[in-house]
């Protein structure tokens, strides 16, 4: 799976149905996935696993090439 790091460039949270949450922070450097799909949505490696929005999130480098 080809990763990448990313900055946060917006401070954000996603909370799932069961109440379980999830937060990006501005300056931050975070692993994710590519957009393959060009859904504008990148899954973050965190405490789970999780979708959120490409655009919060800038200065993309290559972390795994496969």
């Amino acid at each position: 799976m080809r990763t990448f790091q990313r900055i946060c460039i917006e401070d954000y949270t996603i909370t799932a149905r069961n109440g379980d949450s999830m937060s990006v922070k501005r300056g931050e450097e975070y692993i994710t996935t590519a957009d393959p799909d060009d859904h504008g949505e990148v899954t973050v490696f965190g405490p789970f696993w999780a979708k959120f929005p490409v655009r919060l999130f800038a200065g993309e480098r290559v972390f795994t090439k496969s």
